[in-house]
């Protein structure tokens, strides 16, 4: 199973990233667009599971909810990783008490190291748009993304629990399905 672990978002988040991939694929950028029903945000990809792991990871998961209180985050103004000289990935930035998700990150690292699982040394909390298949008008699109203050809900949205999910690719595009739900500070 090919799993990972994610933050579903709100109707009204996936509205405004929408709007926002709407406006910015005007600028004719190559860039394979994520699916509206696809975006979340990615707390830890963990890869290839095998079933077998699936109880114990669930019991770890569980641990390190209980352990963190429901925060608050919201999305902020447009960025690209891993630079502007050669973006692969256009995304919504995180914001609010991105503390608060970090922690819960970090309790994710240490009870999923006990299981083999290779702590993640860098988080940076995003909302992926898409992802740059060239660099064919970057630069256009990129000089657009910049100017988009106004376009961005950035309403808070309460994080209340987080979600064990599997990814089965297709020539579609990845679907997403709901192994677990983990509630926080239950």
């Amino acid at each position: 199973m090919r799993l990972f672990i994610a933050i579903q978002v709100p109707e009204y988040v996936k509205v405004c990233a929408a709007a926002v991939a709407d406006i910015l694929s005007q600028a004719g950028a190559d860039i394979k667009w994520v699916e509206y029903e696809n975006y979340h945000l990615t707390l830890k990809f963990l890869g290839e599971v095998d079933k077998k792991q699936l109880v114990k990871l669930k019991e770890k998961l569980d641990k390190a909810a209980r352990a963190t209180a429901p925060f608050n985050l919201a999305v902020s103004r447009p960025g690209c990783f891993p630079g502007r000289k050669n973006p692969r990935v256009l995304f919504l930035g995180i914001s609010a008490q991105t503390d608060m998700a970090l922690e819960l990150g970090n309790r994710i690292d240490t009870g999923l190291s006990e299981l083999g699982f290779k702590p993640d040394h860098r988080r940076h909390f995003h909302l992926t748009l898409g992802r740059f298949r060239s660099q064919i008008n970057k630069e256009k699109l990129l000089t657009l993304s910049e100017n988009m203050q106004q376009e961005i809900d950035s309403r808070a949205f309460r994080v209340a629990e987080f979600y064990l999910m599997e990814s089965q690719l297709s020539k579609q595009g990845p679907v997403y399905k709901v192994v677990d739900t983990l509630k926080l500070g239950q």
